[in-house]
């Protein structure tokens, strides 16, 4: 038997829908704190008056900040303030074998470990290094060259010149 119209048979379904809706939008919203949210709504952020973070691993502070070096002249009227301890040269070894070594080789001859299959590097036990000054030398370690890299930023000055004093070691007879 049929008996007509339904109280509520119409708008029963539409608001069943929207409440459907509702949930879901708002459920969505509220999801963020899941593990796979990646939406940097709720992050850390600096407040007012807020400390600086430290500073990054590997940076450069303005202390160790160096002046260019002008000229090629001004660079050989440096003058060696490191002694050539046995401290010093040890040091100096121990830098050398890691940023070094792998170009110049052991033996500072220039036919390093990636050599064969790169140009030589410069030997640095003949006569044309025996004849550099030591400024020229801490220049090129520091401002590179033509196929060397520059080590400013990874070496400080005490520890290029103590690479230098290890290098006029490998060069004594």
């Amino acid at each position: 038997m049929w008996r007509g119209r339904q109280p509520g048979g119409f708008w029963l379904p539409v608001v069943l829908m929207l409440a459907a809706a509702f949930s879901l939008l708002t459920g969505a919203r509220l999801a963020s704190g899941f593990p796979w949210s990646r939406d940097m709504k709720n992050q850390p952020s600096v407040k007012p008056q807020e400390a600086p973070r430290p500073p990054a691993r590997g940076t450069v502070p303005r202390e160790r900040w160096e002046p260019p070096i002008p000229t090629k002249g001004a660079a050989t009227a440096l003058r060696n303030p490191v002694q050539a301890t046995p401290a010093s040269i040890a040091n100096g070894r121990r830098l050398y074998q890691i940023y070094c070594l792998l170009c110049h080789g052991a033996d500072g001859k220039g036919f390093g470990p990636i050599t064969d299959k790169y140009v030589p590097a410069a030997d640095l036990t003949g006569k044309a290094a025996r004849a550099q000054p030591d400024g020229a030398l801490y220049q090129a370690i520091r401002s590179g060259g033509a196929l060397m890299p520059r080590y400013d930023d990874a070496l400080t000055p005490s520890e290029r010149w103590d690479v230098i004093n290890y290098l006029r070691s490998l060069q004594q007879p």
